[in-house]
């Protein structure tokens, strides 16, 4: 009796631990939901009247757009698009807002495009400026062959309760070296005059991963997505002028500043019986707030 006396002494102060366990994790704050996360692309798609062959636009369209829309970027980054390419876009994506110009003004020349899902965000501003000393109609910067320009957006994310993400999309010259570091420069300190926010830089920079214009860029406080999450790949090439290959420099990047942190990142690697989207790969990544 003194041993079944013990023994049930034992277990009722053991239910008792129990229960009290129980009860701190029942009241125990719920730990915060991480930042909901954003997929972001970039995405040159060759200008459409180019004379490319057997891979001008009318024969790559349907492939570039499937491409795209595999994708499922929240937010899609094109550059070189004349306007009846992003009219074929938008068709694939009928939910996402369309942000910018061409970069002749009004719907003439290259788009250097932001499509942002209009479910999930709200445009809160959004602008284009000239890669350039004046940001002017038609100016071209420093050695350029042509005139450069960026899109920016500021988005307000439902999913995120309203907080705010800066998106910029950007196509440097693929002449002008100094235009390239110019540009990069230009865009670290447009993004540090409104450092509250977090930003994306989305874009071709003509510019690989060891180039001045991507130090310029870390030394602005920016990373490449890519390298967060793939630090040792060496089949990088993203500029491949329909000749495909992996081996080579990565001139496409997807940026974020010390706020974002990737989640994951790659280079979308597409042909088809030997045709691709592009002359370029695409970059995508997914982030999120810290």
């Amino acid at each position: 009796m003194v041993i079944t006396s013990f023994n049930s002494g034992l277990l009722r102060l053991a239910l008792v631990g129990v229960a009290a366990l129980l009860s701190s994790f029942a009241n125990a704050e719920d730990p915060e939901p991480a930042p909901p996360s954003i997929r972001a692309l970039t995405a040159n798609v060759r200008y459409g009247t180019a004379g490319d062959g057997a891979h001008a636009w009318p024969l790559r369209r349907e492939l570039t757009l499937d491409t795209l829309e595999a994708a499922r970027p929240d937010v899609l980054g094109l550059q070189e698009a004349l306007l009846f390419q992003l009219d074929a876009v938008r068709a694939r994506f009928p939910h996402h807002l369309v942000i910018g110009e061409g970069r002749d003004g009004g719907d003439r020349g290259e788009w250097t495009a932001l499509l942002v899902d209009g479910r999930r965000f709200t445009v809160r501003a959004a602008g284009t400026f000239r890669l350039a000393p004046e940001d002017e109609l038609g100016a071209v910067g420093w050695d350029a062959a042509l005139t450069r320009i960026a899109t920016w957006a500021e988005l307000a994310d439902r999913e995120d309760g309203g907080r705010v993400i800066r998106v910029i999309n950007t196509h440097f010259d693929h002449v002008g070296k100094q235009a390239r570091l110019e540009s990069a420069r230009l865009i670290g300190r447009f993004a540090a005059d409104r450092a509250e926010l977090p930003t994306v830089v989305l874009g071709d920079f003509n510019a690989g991963e060891k180039s001045p214009p991507l130090a310029a860029f870390a030394e602005a406080g920016f990373r490449d997505t890519f390298r967060d999450a793939n630090p040792d790949e060496p089949d990088v090439k993203t500029g491949h002028w329909f000749q495909g290959g992996r081996s080579g420099a990565m001139i496409d990047h997807v940026m974020v500043d010390r706020r974002l942190e990737t989640v994951e990142a790659w280079i979308d690697w597409t042909e088809a019986e030997g045709q691709y989207p592009s002359d370029h790969r695409f970059v995508g990544a997914v982030v999120r707030r810290r």
